[in-house]
Order: C-alpha cells, then structure tokens, then sequence
C-alpha cells in the first residue's frame, strides 16, 4: 500500500522526482546539437558520434530492464539519490573527457545510471501515491520529459556557442548536485517493499509484466513511439548538416 503523504509533502515529493526526470533527460537531449563540434575537435565521423550518442540509450535501456531484478531489494530512496550521485559524476566525466574513448566510456556509465533513475522514479510513485491520484502524479512528473527534450537542443546549443561543449555537462553536473540535496531534504523513505513475499527468482516479477497483454500493448506502444522519436531526431540532425 501507499505511504500516506500530506499534501504539501506530496508536491515537494513529485516535484523533485519531476526535477530528477528532467536532469537526466536533458543530459540525453544535449548531445544532439554538439555533433559539429565534437566531430571536429575529436577528428570523428558521423557514424562514431552516432555511436556515442546511442551509447548512453542502449546503457540505458540495458540498465533499465537489469534493474528490474534488484531494485525491489533495496531502499527506494537510498538507490536512487546513489544512482543519481552517480550518474552526477558521469555527467561530470563527459565534460571533462579529452578524447573520443573516454567521451564514449562516460556516456555509457551516464546512460546505466540514467536507466536506473528512470525506473526508479515511476517505482516510487507507483509506492508513494494513492491509485486514486497516480495518473496526475505521473502526468506531472511526465511533463519533465516534455520540458528537457523542448529545452536540451536550444540550450546546449547556447551553453556551446557561449562557452565550450564541455559546458553543457558541466551545467547538468551542478543541477544533479543541487536535486540531490533536494531529494535527501524532501524525498520519504520507501522501505515497506522490503518485506513482501520473496520472488521466486529474479525474473519472475519481468516475467510476469509480460504475460499480461495489457502490459505488452504499452510496451509496444511506447517503444513505437521511441523509435519515431529517434528517427526524428535523427531526420533532424541530417537535414540541420545538410
């Protein structure tokens, strides 16, 4: 059952879980616009930084799914504001990097702990918010989302031309640091999973998401709109070099 949340409570809750989505969706949005640049100063190709670009999405998705075996055996808000300090140092090593492999190398570990994050964040509602008011919880901390990927291509591009490329992730660094102080202030302790039933082995619970067809027609129908989404962004970044 849902832990019982005040009102105010509850809105710091969402919104810092909401600042936690935005941070690292936007660490994924600002490589987009940076292609010119890191090809020139790393000597790449357009193939290599599509790799580098699709290193953190499939670490991601990787680590995403992998978490589904383990997180349930830890404290919600513990892992999370761990992975996040991870992720934060990631990020930190992406504006530091000086070559192409260690661009690569932190962009995958942003990518795992980014997949974590993500998964945690929509556990955590699904533990801290009353069934009756879930979808406008996950709505609201859905709209960051929507912000990062509006916000990540323009702002990166400015933090860039102003500044370095290394700047942008420097910028997403700082915010980590701020929202985990945030989080480690306003965010409950979720433990009361702790004490449920033993699964079976790691993967029934994955196993059996996807022997309800409700969950495989979401399933199908968010990696469809994934897929649209990269090929548009993909469509995008070919005909900005054209």
């Amino acid at each position: 059952m849902p832990i019982s949340l005040s009102p105010s409570r509850e809105r710091f809750f969402l919104l810092t879980l909401a600042g936690i989505q935005f941070s690292h969706i936007l660490d994924f949005m600002i490589m987009m616009p940076l292609g010119p640049i890191l090809m020139k100063d790393f000597g790449i190709g357009t193939h290599e930084f599509g790799l580098l670009v699709a290193s953190y999405s499939f670490s991601a998705a990787i680590s995403g799914l992998l978490a589904a075996t383990f997180v349930d055996l830890f404290e919600r808000k513990r892992l999370l504001l761990i992975g996040f300090v991870l992720f934060g140092l990631s990020t930190l090593a992406c504006g530091l990097a000086n070559n192409y492999t260690s661009l690569m190398v932190a962009r995958g570990f942003a990518g795992i702990f980014g997949g974590i994050m993500g998964a945690l964040v929509q556990t955590m509602i699904g533990d801290a918010i009353p069934y009756i008011r879930r979808a406008r919880a996950s709505g609201l901390v859905a709209t960051a989302f929507s912000i990062a990927t509006v916000a990540g291509v323009p702002l990166s591009l400015w933090l860039a031309n102003q500044f370095s490329w290394r700047t942008p992730f420097f910028m997403i660094a700082g915010l980590s640091l701020v929202f985990i102080f945030v989080g480690f202030r306003f965010l409950p302790e979720l433990h009361h999973h702790l004490n449920e039933q033993k699964r079976a082995h790691l993967f029934s619970d994955i196993f059996s998401v996807l022997g309800d067809p409700n969950h495989l027609r979401a399933l199908l129908f968010s990696a469809l709109a994934d897929v649209f989404r990269l090929y548009r962004d993909s469509l995008h970044h070919g005909l900005c070099r054209g």
